[in-house]
């Protein structure tokens, strides 16, 4: 059963029809509608338009206008699209070259799994070894972004100081809400006059987490 368009594909379909006679540009609007299926496709496409500045010949003032107000997609999203595959043409070349050939497909890493060992790379918090370690599992399995940042956030992004007081802080202070809640259930079973107290001291503790 063929799922309904949303307005956003709408909307491409009408300017592919309506830009019929520009190839390239009918073709960027095609990969933008694609994007979740071929992102490779469309940020090797939008890497060439902002390159040839063709959206000025289509009258886009900017790169960042043509693809929001024509692709509908945000310049943060088109900003880490180009990078990840600048970063997979360089690392990774291989998944770029259709090989009918091949005895298995290769599997193709999600943007945002690419995007993860581009900053990790770029933080130089972990060492060559686990980067290499990494680059195997997105380039090689396709070990997606969310599996990925479980098994290396810690190595690769690791919390300064501050960052590790002001999480630990938070987490006191809603095990303090839960706890406080519980207590307040009548439920609960707690006497009244000692889910007073507790609820008390928790909202001391609440407030100073929260200072």
């Amino acid at each position: 059963m063929t799922q309904p368009q949303t307005k956003t594909e709408a909307a491409l379909d009408q300017a592919m029809h309506r830009f019929a006679g520009d190839p390239q540009r009918v073709e960027a609007l095609s990969r933008a509608k694609a994007f979740k299926r071929s992102w490779i496709d469309l940020a090797e496409t939008l890497s060439q338009v902002r390159e040839d500045q063709a959206f000025r010949r289509w009258g886009f003032g900017s790169f960042e206008e043509y693809c929001g107000k024509e692709l509908h997609l945000k310049p943060a999203t088109i900003d880490k699209l180009c990078a990840s595959y600048r970063f997979l043409r360089s690392h990774a070349p291989r998944l770029l070259r259709e090989d009918d050939g091949a005895e298995e497909a290769r599997p193709v890493p999600s943007w945002q799994a690419v995007d993860f060992v581009l900053r990790a790379e770029e933080r130089g918090a972990a060492d060559d070894d686990t980067l290499d370690e990494m680059k195997r599992a997105v380039f090689d399995e396709g070990v997606p972004a969310p599996a990925l940042s479980r098994r290396y956030r810690e190595v690769a992004f690791p919390l300064g100081t501050d960052e590790k007081r002001g999480r630990a802080r938070q987490h006191v202070a809603q095990a303090a809400r839960r706890l406080a809640d519980l207590v307040a259930d009548p439920d609960s079973g707690v006497p009244r006059g000692l889910a007073e107290k507790v609820e008390g001291i928790l909202g001391e503790l609440i407030t100073c987490m929260t200072d």
